[in-house]
């Protein structure tokens, strides 16, 4: 039977927002957990909350003793990479700031983790980025700061943050194409969406249980064809 290494952020963690206890939590029922009841595979997730790329080749490393068990990897990285230290930003809205992983760093690093798993003979795929709601996440990453000092920093418009957001994305499906690598694009399946904040916590970034269900529906629609699981077949 295949194994697959999921490596990424909070999103495949199955990180969410209580919006009741004003704290983050793991969601019982997350993508990662329903996938592997619904397919019976053996998946090892080392997603981790507030991962980078550079994590993400942290976590890969730590697993290079048995990385000949696996056959696919599941990659969901670039959220937490093209966000900003925001408290620095509301101290010196002036100042030049840099996100957490520069763009170019990104595809970089990002490059070279799935040079290295193919190195080894693991078939990796992409997935793209759940859209932020940008009202949601300033009100976030704002709390208890000077709101209108970051606001002035991202040029008097909210919708700054999303573009931002974007661009990563695109970087994402950029790679899935020079590389061809295959993606799992969420991130379309989401917008599609009448309103897709619906699938989103309150705190405008983490997709809630809703969101959770529907990427498992995407991931799975996306896995059906290469007939990975006898139970899917």
């Amino acid at each position: 039977m295949s194994r697959i290494l999921v490596l990424g952020d909070s999103v495949m963690k199955g990180v969410v927002f209580d919006s009741l206890k004003k704290r983050y939590q793991l969601l019982k029922d997350s993508v990662t957990s329903r996938f592997m009841r619904a397919t019976k595979l053996d998946v090892t997730n080392c997603a981790v909350f507030g991962a980078t790329i550079n994590k993400g080749e942290q976590q890969f490393l730590r697993r290079k003793d048995t990385l000949d068990e696996y056959t696919y990897a599941l990659l969901e990285f670039g959220g937490n990479d093209c966000d900003f230290d925001w408290q620095a930003i509301a101290q010196n809205p002036e100042g030049h700031h840099l996100p957490n992983t520069t763009i170019d760093e990104f595809i970089a690093r990002y490059e070279a983790l799935i040079d290295d798993l193919r190195a080894r003979h693991i078939t990796p795929a992409l997935m793209s980025l759940p859209p932020l709601d940008a009202d949601r996440f300033f009100a976030t990453i704002s709390q208890g700061l000077d709101a209108d000092a970051i606001l002035r920093w991202l040029g008097g418009y909210k919708d700054t943050i999303y573009r931002w957001h974007e661009s990563y994305n695109m970087a994402v499906m950029k790679m899935s194409r020079e590389k061809n690598v295959p993606v799992i694009d969420v991130r379309s399946r989401f917008l599609v969406r009448r309103d897709y904040r619906d699938l989103l916590c309150d705190d405008g970034m983490h997709p809630n249980e809703k969101g959770h269900q529907l990427i498992l529906k995407i991931i799975l629609d996306f896995i059906r064809p290469l007939n990975l699981s006898p139970v899917l077949r």
